[in-house]
């Protein structure tokens, strides 16, 4: 197989490739073609045990670095299926990391570094936020991760929806997250098991804080009026919003919290230069 560098998301049953096809692929594929990683779609269990079939999906993630189409890889890139990549900008991730032995991330410290922006977060988006977040006060990672049935011993947490990942270093890694990982309502399907093993192993490498741009947290910090109801119907300001988010990130990521996921649908791109967007073409829904 052709290249060094692989670029991996996984989507498992019809709804999640109807959605990876339809709003997030091209924006993927340009930002490989552009940087020279080979796509590598994975579109079925890994583990076909009831071990892998029983727990969500996203623990499968832990398991690619042993599947057929990525063992002759240098470095493997896993991002999630709901990233919507700016392939105008955005660098190469595995540059960005460099020689590193770690794994790259995205710390929960690097986007929520002050009282401000975690206070925003959580009381604002409770209050005003339709169930975005659902709690009253945000929880402190240690205390994310005692929920989640681990010790609370490690600092900080990591959104694993974005990670650069080395076969030769980290295969044994996350096989063995896989087979002691557990999970509950509080353990983020896998992730804050493999957080917890990240950083309790020393191997987080910082990236970017741009590489993982939650748009839900850009919404509730910066655009906290898209909260509104009555302004939930202005397609024109949503739209002119998480775009203005894209451009001035490198991933931006669409979680499932059943409020703001399909304003992925209104960044304003036709897959040309950035001057060429267009609102009208947008709203007249032009391909």
């Amino acid at each position: 197989m052709a290249g060094r560098k692989a670029l991996t998301t996984m989507v498992i049953g019809e709804g999640y490739q109807s959605m990876w096809n339809g709003l997030y692929r091209k924006s993927v594929q340009a930002y490989a073609d552009r940087h020279g990683y080979d796509l590598v779609l994975i579109d079925d269990y890994i583990d076909q045990t009831p071990r892998g079939t029983e727990r969500t999906p996203h623990w499968q993630k832990c398991l690619i670095l042993e599947h057929p189409s990525l063992q002759s890889y240098d470095h493997v890139v896993w991002i999630d299926a709901d990233i919507f990549v700016n392939y105008h900008s955005a660098p190469c991730i595995v540059e960005h990391y460099g020689g590193s032995d770690g794994i790259g991330a995205v710390p929960f410290g690097a986007t929520q570094p002050n009282a401000e922006t975690l206070e925003n977060r959580w009381d604002r988006a409770f209050r005003f936020g339709s169930g975005i977040f659902k709690r009253e006060r945000g929880p402190t990672a240690q205390e994310r991760y005692a929920e989640a049935g681990l010790p609370d011993d490690q600092p900080d947490m990591v959104n694993t929806g974005v990670m650069v990942l080395r076969p030769d270093r980290h295969k044994a890694f996350l096989r063995d997250v896989y087979e002691t990982g557990s999970e509950n309502e509080y353990s983020a399907m896998e992730q804050m098991w493999l957080s917890y093993r990240i950083f309790q192993e020393g191997l987080l490498r910082p990236l970017d804080p741009r590489f993982n741009k939650i748009w839900s947290e850009e919404l509730v910090q910066n655009y906290p009026f898209l909260m509104n109801s009555a302004t939930r119907q202005q397609i024109p300001i949503i739209a002119l919003c998480v775009t203005s988010a894209w451009l001035n990130g490198y991933f931006l990521h669409f979680l499932a919290d059943g409020y703001s996921r399909g304003d992925v649908r209104y960044i304003m791109t036709m897959f040309e230069s950035p001057e060429h967007i267009s609102l009208d073409a947008l709203l007249s829904k032009k391909p």
